[in-house]
């Protein structure tokens, strides 16, 4: 009899033990209808071929959720309720991105989310020009060179902004430089002056073949040369013979400066026949008869020369022409 009820009493123990309480907990993973669920995935440059994004921020804006990638461009988040939302990516010198979730599981694999590569400035020239011409006329422009890398080579614009003169011109893409690059005007920038712009914010606007906007740099108008650079001699299609001293008068201004001499030839005014790089601002004459600069390849004929100020930061004015003859 105690056999049988030592038997009896097992069979009500593996009996209870074997029945599982019911999970009416909804936070109890084990309840099928759990409400909490999670996000995973991967974040990679968008570039080819992908590379794996560490220090991704990704932003799960429902529940101030901040998490970031691992050393693999992966991310876990984990214990979310299950209301759809936003999950956001973000990481310096990329492009801002996010994505939907919705939860129609406990898990949702998100894949792969590539991130744009922000295009990058990486040379920028920015200066005035002043021509002086006759009789007292100075045609000013503004020249702008922008030199733009971009991981996924999709920059399919670039161009020039300025919001305080509501100026939005775009610039050329130069294949043999690699510059988006243009000469304006003070008309072309819609301006009545060039010196309208000094002390303005110019912003370099590229735009990607998404028709994504990036700014990607800032500068400024430093100055314009107004003054006129005035020569001495030789002038008025002066008999000169070899060697040639050029002369002009001292150009006093109160910034720091160079200056560069060139010689052209009446009939074809458009390409200078010798160019004198980098004249101290103290010296106020150069002679044509040493190895860096001598007429000697020049043939018989009417000539004309001019003298540049190019200061510090790039920005130059060229004094009126003065003509000579060679015989």
């Amino acid at each position: 009899m105690k056999i049988f009820r030592g038997v009896i009493s097992l069979l009500l123990i593996g009996f209870v033990l074997s029945c599982e309480a019911p999970r009416l907990n909804p936070l109890d993973p084990l309840n099928p209808d759990y409400i909490l669920s999670s996000v995973e995935g991967v974040v990679q440059t968008a570039s080819l071929p992908h590379q794996p994004l560490s220090g991704v921020k990704v932003f799960w804006k429902n529940n101030n959720i901040l998490v970031e990638t691992d050393a693999a461009g992966k991310f876990f988040i984990d214990q979310l309720p299950r209301n759809q939302g936003w999950l956001y990516f973000e990481k310096d010198g990329f492009s801002k991105d996010s994505s939907r979730i919705t939860f129609n599981d406990r898990k949702i694999q998100l894949g792969e989310k590539y991130l744009n590569a922000i295009p990058m400035l990486d040379n920028l020239i920015f200066y005035t020009v002043i021509i002086n011409r006759y009789p007292d006329q100075q045609i000013d422009s503004l020249v702008v060179r922008a030199k733009i890398s971009d991981a996924e080579n999709d920059v399919a614009s670039v161009f020039i902004r300025c919001a305080d003169l509501s100026i939005n011109k775009s610039l050329a893409f130069n294949s043999a430089s690699g510059y988006y690059e243009k000469k304006f005007t003070s008309g072309d920038l819609g301006l009545n002056s060039i010196d309208q712009g000094i002390g303005k914010n110019f912003e370099i606007i590229a735009i990607d073949k998404a028709g994504k906007e990036f700014i990607t740099g800032t500068t400024t108008i430093k100055r314009t040369i107004r003054q006129d650079i005035s020569f001495l001699s030789p002038a008025n299609l002066a008999v000169v013979k070899k060697p040639v001293k050029f002369i002009w008068n001292r150009f006093s201004v109160g910034f720091n400066f160079n200056y560069i001499l060139e010689i052209y030839p009446i009939d074809n005014s458009s390409v200078w026949k010798i160019q004198v790089l980098n004249i101290p601002k103290t010296d106020i004459e150069i002679s044509a008869g040493t190895p860096e600069f001598n007429l000697n390849n020049l043939s018989p004929g009417e000539y004309f020369w001019v003298i540049w100020a190019i200061d510090d930061f790039g920005n130059k004015a060229r004094s009126r022409p003065a003509s000579f003859v060679i015989q």
